[in-house]
């Protein structure tokens, strides 16, 4: 789960590329190209649009073209051929680092291994040809944030060449990412404009929702307390990758407040019964909703960790959440007060009345914090709904 920042923010002062990332573990920052950074980059009096990058952190709105160039000689008159390579990637930040850290996931944004993770190779994958050995690039694979050798390090070299390296020793980026002399120009494939995500916001979060509402309404108004997004290779709809990746780079994660009602008694006689008891009254802590639907977590493979729409017939639909999301999520709601042990919880309460007029309706409500994964549209993916029991308020009409 990523927080965004401005590109011009880090241009104008590159200090803040070392500071860490928002709230607890599993978090980064996306960069986002603004009005004042395309600004920046044109030509001629804003005739002409410049592509070519010169510097980092690069933006995770924008998809790359790593080009080279080669020489071949042949024919009879020695006649040279040059041919020019290129290679589109995009680059998104690696958890859990500041940006000044400069290491990036590589995604493949070309039609054959579309949305896999470059991956680099290692000594054991090494060739040998006339008692020489050479470098043979390992195959993209699909994305998995525990495998390091899916991690790359790019630096700046003096001019506009980057240098791209593993962060493993015995590691080897793909040819055209390792090799010098490369040219780095934005793509105007997959380009997309992100709103504002500030991360957690903590001191909204304590403040918690405004209770003052009327007590026949189911529950009160929503606030939302942390806003972020999640690259598309931490999330996984049913479907081909290169599809998927074609479909949107991101999803928008919410964390959203709302006091919700666990019980309700009316008056309607008018009794002059003060008390009221709430006795054994079981919740759920946590629930999860899958396109509007029941679901249940099922299994993880790859770092993925699946959930799956619960139906009488047994079929549903899937979606995949990588694993540092689903720990992210409850690190959150730990932090908060909520209490991860067992399934269910038992309420038991008595209140009593202390006005002088009788009264109308009891209403007893739990905070519940519910994140909820949307796409770029707005359409409403997965929620995760936790109640938090350690905070129940009740009141009078």
């Amino acid at each position: 789960m990523y927080a965004t920042r401005l590109l011009s923010m880090y241009r104008k002062d590159p200090t803040f590329l070392s500071r860490p990332p928002p709230e607890f573990l599993y978090s980064g920052y996306l960069v986002v190209t603004d009005e004042e950074s395309e600004a920046e980059d044109v030509w001629f009096w804003g005739l002409l649009k410049a592509t070519r990058i010169k510097d980092l952190p690069f933006p995770q709105n924008k998809v790359f073209n790593f080009t080279y160039t080669t020489t071949s000689r042949g024919g009879a008159n020695g006649t040279s051929h040059t041919t020019s390579h290129s290679n589109k990637v995009w680059l998104v930040p690696v958890l859990g680092l500041p940006l000044s850290s400069n290491r990036y996931y590589a995604i493949c944004a070309e039609e054959k291994h579309q949305g896999q993770a470059w991956t680099c190779s290692t000594e054991e994958d090494m060739g040998t040809c006339c008692f020489c050995t050479y470098i043979n690039d390992a195959k993209p694979k699909d994305f998995d944030h525990r495998n390091i050798y899916q991690q790359v390090e790019i630096s700046k070299q003096r001019g506009r060449d980057f240098i791209v390296k593993s962060v493993v020793p015995d590691g080897f980026p793909p040819y055209f990412l390792r090799r010098r002399g490369s040219s780095v120009h934005s793509s105007k494939k997959y380009n997309c404009q992100l709103g504002r995500a500030d991360g957690l916001d903590v001191s909204l979060r304590k403040r918690l929702p405004d209770f003052n509402f009327p007590l026949s309404n189911k529950c009160s108004a929503t606030v939302i307390v942390g806003k972020w997004y999640c690259p598309f290779v931490f999330v996984r709809e049913e479907g081909r990758l290169k599809d998927l990746m074609k479909k949107t780079l991101f999803y928008e994660m919410t964390l959203e407040q709302r006091w919700e009602g666990i019980y309700r008694r009316d008056n309607e006689e008018k009794s002059k019964d003060n008390h009221i008891k709430v006795m054994d009254l079981k919740l759920l802590k946590e629930e999860v909703s899958l396109y509007g639907v029941n679901a249940m977590k099922m299994d993880e493979t790859n770092g993925m960790i699946w959930y799956k729409q619960v139906r009488p017939n047994g079929e549903g639909l899937r979606l995949g959440l990588s694993s540092v999301i689903v720990e992210k999520m409850k690190l959150i709601q730990e932090n908060g007060g909520w209490n991860a042990g067992g399934k269910d919880a038992i309420v038991n309460k008595v209140e009593e009345f202390k006005g002088e007029n009788g009264w109308k309706r009891f209403g007893c409500f739990v905070l519940v914090e519910r994140f909820a994964l949307r796409s770029l549209d707005g359409n409403l993916m997965l929620t995760c709904d936790f109640k938090h029991i350690n905070q129940i308020q009740s009141r009078w009409e």
